[in-house]
């Protein structure tokens, strides 16, 4: 009998302590998610099919599976997968910690499965493609036409911010970071880094390498993009980046892929928006937004430090070369003032 137990209790601290760094593995994994530093694919439990992978069933024309499987309308979630494209410094921390937290309150399952890139078109095509339906992308990705691949276009979401603003934003955050990153966050060179930001705007508009458009150039100066939102909503295509009238209309173009694009000023109400879209999925992020202490604490902790104002004759330099982002921005505006509308959230 001794004997037999000095077997079995080696064998049940083992499992117990396997047991336990699985749970802490779960825990570590959905903590940083609740921080919204999240990149990945959040699959939904309400799933029948849900952690499925189809390397398991050997499957060759992923795209094709999909379409037999599946037979969407407009706006049903679970036979369409969801992105969240997210655009730097738009508050995209406090979306992610308010829609992670609005799933748990669910009891819906959240769990990171691979990583995704932003910069590799053919990478992310197949990346969404081993996943079963439904599921959340979560990126800060370039546009993609996946109906080019087989595959059916996502319900796509996001938010903008106000354009001079967001990159006042990025300048000192990617310099002075905030209570959750480091300072430099983004490795500049000490001569990007320690460049003013008028310094460094003012050097975009001497330099604009050929291409008569100091805004394509400030990223290089400055370590960030003011044109940030139009490239990205624009694409892959490389006139996307040197040719601004192009990516202005190429961004317009590309919002028909979303169902809701909403403005950082006003994230209530896109969260509104989004309850009234899809409840399945998003009913209580309002609440959850305005009540829940966890989420408090990120919209806190993300404040960009060491950001001071330029004087009003340099934002108003600022805001005459960022005319098509203010294009842009007003017409996404104007965009989610209908989406309001229709929703009957507003008059």
């Amino acid at each position: 009998m001794a004997q037999r137990n000095v077997v079995i209790i080696p064998v049940i601290v083992c499992l117990s302590f396997l047991l336990l760094g699985l749970l802490l593995g779960s825990y570590i994994d959905l903590t940083r998610q609740l921080e919204g530093g999240f990149h990945g694919i959040i699959p939904l439990s309400d799933s029948p099919n849900l952690g499925k992978s189809f390397y398991s069933r050997q499957v060759q024309n992923v795209a094709q599976y999909i379409s037999d499987q599946y037979q969407p309308t407009e706006f049903d979630p679970y036979s369409r997968w969801i992105l969240y494209n997210r655009m730097t410094k738009t508050g995209s921390r406090t979306f992610m910690s308010t829609l992670v937290r609005t799933m748990q309150k669910h009891h819906k399952y959240i769990k990171e499965f691979l990583p995704t890139l932003t910069n590799n078109e053919t990478f992310l095509v197949a990346e969404v493609s081993h996943h079963l339906l439904p599921f959340i992308v979560v990126g800060h990705h370039m546009h993609i036409n996946y109906t080019n691949y087989g595959l059916r276009q996502p319900l796509g979401i996001s938010l903008i911010r106000e354009p001079v603003d967001r990159f006042l934003s990025d300048f000192y955050y990617i310099r002075y970071g905030d209570e959750q990153t480091q300072e430099n966050v983004r490795n500049l060179s000490p001569e990007t880094y320690n460049r003013t930001l008028e310094e460094c705007v003012n050097a975009a508009i001497k330099n604009v390498q050929g291409t008569g458009n100091p805004v394509a150039s400030i990223g290089k100066f400055c370590g960030c993009q003011l044109n940030h939102e139009i490239v990205r909503f624009c694409g892959y295509d490389k006139r996307c980046k040197y040719d601004p009238e192009f990516a202005l209309q190429q961004a317009k173009e590309n919002l028909n892929d979303y169902i809701a694009i909403g403005l950082t000023e006003e994230l209530p109400e896109f969260f509104a928006v989004l309850e009234r879209l899809i409840p399945d999925l998003f009913e209580g992020l309002l609440q959850v937004y305005n009540e829940n202490t966890a989420v408090q604490n990120t919209i806190r902790k993300s404040k960009t430090f060491s950001k001071r104002r330029p004087s009003d004759e340099f934002l108003a330099k600022l805001r005459s070369l960022a005319f098509r982002e203010y294009d842009f921005y007003y017409y996404v505006r104007e965009r989610f003032r209908h989406l309001q509308m229709e929703l009957k959230l507003v008059r």
